[in-house]
């Protein structure tokens, strides 16, 4: 990472060495949804190919594999936390809401 990538802490605020430990995350949050639609077809692919574990092998194999889930929001930015805040107990979804996208 160059020195202008380098960003306080998504969560406290502070600098990534506040606390004296040149160690940081750099995490990546992604909200995913199901596709109901692809999950049902793929569903009664494998009902018709038997069902059970067999039907389920013979379903990823004959059929078009789609993606069952997909990003809801699409190109997620990747945030720093310092080693302080990453050791704490935190929602996850505070880091996306830091962000604008909560």
């Amino acid at each position: 990472m160059k020195a202008r990538d380098i960003k306080p802490c998504a969560l406290c605020g502070k600098g990534l060495m506040h606390a004296g430990v040149p160690l940081f995350y750099r995490v990546k949050v992604e909200s995913m949804g199901v596709d109901l639609n692809a999950v049902k077809r793929h569903s009664g692919l494998e009902q018709f190919f038997g069902g059970d574990y067999a039907g389920a092998v013979l379903a990823d194999v004959m059929g078009p594999n789609p993606d069952i889930a997909k990003p809801i929001i699409e190109d997620q930015a990747a945030v720093l936390v310092c080693q302080t805040c990453a050791l704490e107990p935190r929602p996850l979804l505070l880091l996306l809401e830091r962000e604008g996208h909560g």
